[in-house]
């Protein structure tokens, strides 16, 4: 093979070989780039899950925190609603402590004025009786009177003195007792005003330290809560009083039951007595519950208040008011919408002291937000009878109560159903 030839052989393969070493550089450099791409993405996502679960550890800690303070919350509002129960229960004592004293007052001068007419009488009667006896004997004749008028007037005059003593000593041993009694009761009543004056002074206390927990609860709600965060919480407090009332129904309905069953057990006992002894008897009827239903439109507003939600009006995001919202004073009265028995008084989360009536029939009313709870359960209640008062337990700013009707266990609409 010539020079030439050797020569051409080179440049061809030279040529053939240049594009080969070009396209693995390209491969190197391309697998380089997508390396520090994953790199930096690997990056990224490493720093957007520590800034995520710093954020979590931070809810994590907000919402314990929130906790407390709504554990304390649930503390205090239960404490002034015990300590408005107590002051209640006094005014009521010392009013009847009040009554009692003036009506001992009157006795006393009813009891005063009567001696001082015993004394005065007893007096004239010691007067009729020194005349009496002043009076000489042989004056009778003279006046031409029976002599034995005189032995007869003295002895009038006598049995009357000591009538009119024993009066007097009655009397006497009377305002005595009266003026005992008024002195305990005397007594009583500045207790009752001493005890009175130290349960407002602590109610006051109680009231500071329920606006020191509520800011500390607005607070943190309004640094953890998110729109998102507060449909949460309102579904969650739905569907807790959901299950609070579902809860009190199976209750109810197995009572119901076992009612019905023991009712049975009677009817055929008396049916069986009936026919051993060959006499007819009616059977005895079953109950059929409340007439709750018959009221639609007649049931007592529960309590003087403007409107501030209505029932099925948004609320928060996608949640709805499950009942009406009324804006009142706090410590106006609120009263039973109808009759019933209180099947529930306590605190729960999002309602504050919170009362469930049992209307029968699978209704039932709820009265949520009171500032104190004056029924327990068992309690039978009338319509328009007293039940609480008005607050914003529960971590509301603004006073008001919150009133649903529920029918097997489901709210419904209340306003067609109060009085216009």
């Amino acid at each position: 093979m010539n020079i030439r030839l050797l020569f051409a052989l080179c440049m061809l393969l030279g040529a053939f070989a240049q594009p080969a070493s070009v396209a693995a550089a390209a491969s190197t450099l391309k697998s380089e780039q997508t390396a520090q791409q994953k790199a930096k993405v690997e990056g990224e996502r490493a720093d957007v899950e520590k800034r995520l679960s710093d954020l979590q550890k931070k809810l994590e800690e907000q919402t314990q925190q929130t906790e407390e303070a709504s554990a304390a919350l649930k503390k205090a509002d239960q404490a002034i609603s015990n300590a408005n129960r107590r002051l209640s229960s006094l005014k009521k004592e010392r009013v009847t402590v009040e009554d009692r004293l003036e009506k001992l007052q009157k006795e006393s001068r009813s009891v005063g004025s009567n001696l001082s007419s015993a004394q005065r009488i007893i007096e004239q009667i010691a007067r009729a009786q020194y005349l009496n006896m002043r009076q000489p004997s042989w004056q009778s004749f003279l006046d031409g009177e029976n002599p034995n008028a005189r032995t007869r007037t003295a002895a009038q005059l006598k049995y009357l003195a000591h009538a009119q003593a024993r009066a007097i000593s009655s009397l006497a041993a009377e305002q005595s007792r009266i003026e005992d009694v008024a002195r305990e009761t005397q007594a009583r009543r500045s207790e009752l005003r001493r005890i009175s004056l130290e349960e407002e002074k602590s109610r006051k206390e109680l009231l500071e330290e329920k606006r020191d927990r509520q800011q500390a609860v607005s607070r943190l709600n309004r640094e953890i809560a998110s729109q998102q965060a507060a449909i949460e919480k309102l579904k969650k407090d739905q569907a807790r009083l959901g299950n609070l009332v579902a809860l009190i129904d199976k209750k109810l309905a197995a009572e119901r039951a076992a009612e019905e069953a023991a009712q049975k057990r009677r009817e055929a006992e008396a049916a069986r007595k009936a026919a051993s002894s060959r006499t007819q008897q009616k059977p005895i009827p079953l109950m059929k519950g409340g007439n709750f239903a018959k009221l639609r439109g007649k049931l007592t507003r529960p309590v003087s208040g403007k409107i501030a939600a209505n029932y099925g009006a948004k609320r928060t995001g996608s949640a709805k008011w499950q009942g009406i919202l009324f804006r009142a004073p706090a410590g106006a009265e609120v009263s039973a919408c109808a009759s019933g028995t209180v099947v529930f008084s306590d605190w729960l989360r999002g309602y504050g002291n919170l009362i469930i009536i049992d209307h029968g029939n699978t209704y039932m009313s709820v009265y949520a937000n009171n500032e104190t709870v004056y029924k327990n359960v068992g309690d039978r209640v009338k319509q328009g009878e007293t039940i609480s008062t008005v607050g914003n337990s529960g971590g509301d700013d603004t006073p008001g109560l919150y009133f649903e009707i529920r029918y097997k266990g489901k709210p419904v609409n209340p306003t067609p159903w109060l009085r216009k």
